[in-house]
């Protein structure tokens, strides 16, 4: 096997290639492309390309709209790119920066010049490939030991309860979908990425307290008599006892926050909860997102004194408030959430491949809040060349490019001139286009109802483009990762008048 590192060299001249090729010797396996549309190509079939040498002016599609691509698809973050031109004006070269080369050599070349700068290029994407591997594979088994811990605390507490071994994992998982939900619809609770996982951890441990419950009430299969649910209702100030007898340092945010969630997640947002009737915003946000993951939880599983409730009818009860009174902003989380959680609770966690996790990193990764890795590149490279094949497909038309991660969001017109752009998960395109709010409802009926088996949605729809109210045709198409199944990534499409009938 090669094991040489591989630069793709693009250029329509082959002269230019063969001289590159030259000045750099056989330390490297090379790669050709002739023009824009086969280094794309090239750069789907081929994982693992070290090096970009690309050129300017070329037929089919130039550098420019190579760079463009890369940039839009974020696979430039990992293969660096040098661009090779004879043209040496600044707004030329300060074009090409701003795509997100690494560096730019002009003709005619200067062989030493030439060769050192892919060197550096080289040795320095190397090296930072090399600690990315290391850091990213310490956080991978951070991430599997605490897993296995939880998983081992799980089955301690399942041991001695009638509840679900499962439930802590449930709730772990609910709690951290809530928190990344309620950062998407509102700025009144800065989470960082270290509060949502902080909080995630820290709710695993929201009914230790039941440890010290007596199990013939614990596990009583009928209803609890009223010195009954009084005892049972000491959990939470128990709960709170232990981690604060603890041999840590109280003031760990960790701790801290387990302290919180354990003492009153059974506080309500009206002041009617448990043990001491805090009311509103006094409840910190991380007990309130725990609170309302438990009785959802709660409702849609078995327990040895009720049924489970079917995950529409529990989640109407939480709604109507026939659970308490919660946020209303955590309220409108858990209705946009509903599909995602039914997906969840109609599902066993796998115990061993600990995919809700994978799933956490993988979000992270995508929204670069993580290191990149081979799954990373591989999972861009295939999004990126289904993009442009869908694309190439319906070149012409008014095209749609959202990331439903980042919430980026571009729409281009047939003549590729921008009609929309922003970079606000909050932002409402559909208000922004003056489409009716029950066409927006029908839509987002449809793409929930999409698949990695079923991709692609076809509606008509009036809208209003470029002062122009008319029916158009919307095609869109979602995007999956390999290591997300459950919710698309991104949405493609495009739009095109309806001809009307003569």
């Amino acid at each position: 096997m090669d094991k040489r590192q591989r630069i793709l060299i693009v250029d329509d001249a082959k002269l230019n290639r063969d001289m590159l090729k030259e000045i750099l010797g056989d330390t490297y396996n090379y790669l050709e492309a002739e023009n824009g549309n086969q280094a794309i190509q090239m750069i789907g079939e081929n994982i693992g390309i070290d090096l970009m040498l690309l050129d300017i002016n070329m037929p089919q599609m130039n550098g420019f709209e190579v760079l463009e691509i890369m940039k839009r698809s974020q696979c430039i973050a990992e293969t660096p790119v040098i661009m090779i031109s004879s043209e040496d004006a600044v707004d030329t070269m300060r074009k090409a920066y701003e795509l997100g080369i690494t560096d730019y050599i002009t003709r005619p070349f200067d062989s030493v010049i030439v060769k050192k700068r892919v060197q550096n290029t080289l040795g320095l994407y190397m090296n930072q490939k090399h600690l990315i591997n290391v850091v990213y594979d310490q956080v991978y088994e951070k991430e599997e030991n605490n897993n296995i811990m939880i998983r081992i605390m799980s089955n301690i507490l399942g041991s001695r309860n009638s509840e679900s071994r499962e439930h802590i994992l449930h709730i772990k998982t609910a709690t951290e979908m809530m928190l990344r939900q309620l950062v998407k619809v509102t700025d009144a609770y800065p989470l960082t990425e270290a509060d949502i996982a902080l909080t995630t951890t820290a709710s695993s441990l929201h009914d230790i307290g039941k440890i010290r419950i007596p199990e013939e009430i614990l596990n009583k299969p009928g209803r609890l008599t009223d010195e009954e649910f009084k005892i049972m209702k000491t959990h939470s100030e128990l709960g709170a006892a232990i981690i604060k007898d603890m041999d840590f340092p109280q003031d760990h945010p960790l701790v801290h926050t387990a302290w919180e969630i354990s003492r009153w997640h059974h506080e309500r947002w009206d002041g009617k909860g448990y043990p001491d009737g805090l009311k509103g915003e006094e409840i910190p946000i991380c007990a309130q997102v725990v609170s309302i993951a438990d009785v959802y939880d709660a409702l849609t599983s078995e327990r040895c004194y009720k049924k489970a409730f079917d995950h529409d009818t529990a989640i109407q009860m939480i709604l109507d408030g026939q659970c308490g009174q919660f946020n209303p902003l955590l309220l409108k989380c858990l209705k946009e959430l509903s599909l995602q959680l039914s997906k969840m609770s109609g599902k066993e966690m796998d115990d061993n491949k600990y995919s809700h996790e994978i799933q956490r990193l993988s979000n992270e990764i995508l929204r670069d809040k993580s290191l990149p890795n081979q799954i990373y590149s591989q999972s861009l490279v295939k999004v990126m060349q289904e993009k442009i094949d869908f694309f190439k497909s319906n070149s012409g038309m008014n095209s749609i490019d959202y990331n439903a991660v980042s919430g980026q969001l571009t729409i281009l017109n047939g003549k590729q001139q921008i009609l929309c752009q922003r970079d606000d998960p909050k932002f409402d395109l559909f208000k922004e286009f003056g489409v009716i709010e029950e066409d927006v409802q029908y839509i987002r009926g449809l793409l929930h109802q999409t698949s990695v088996q079923n991709k692609e949605i076809s509606v008509q729809i009036k809208a209003t483009v470029e002062n122009n109210s008319q029916m158009y045709k919307l095609k869109l198409h979602t995007l999956w990762s390999p290591v997300k199944k459950d919710v698309y990534i991104g949405i493609i499409g495009y739009f095109d008048t309806v001809k009307q009938k003569k």
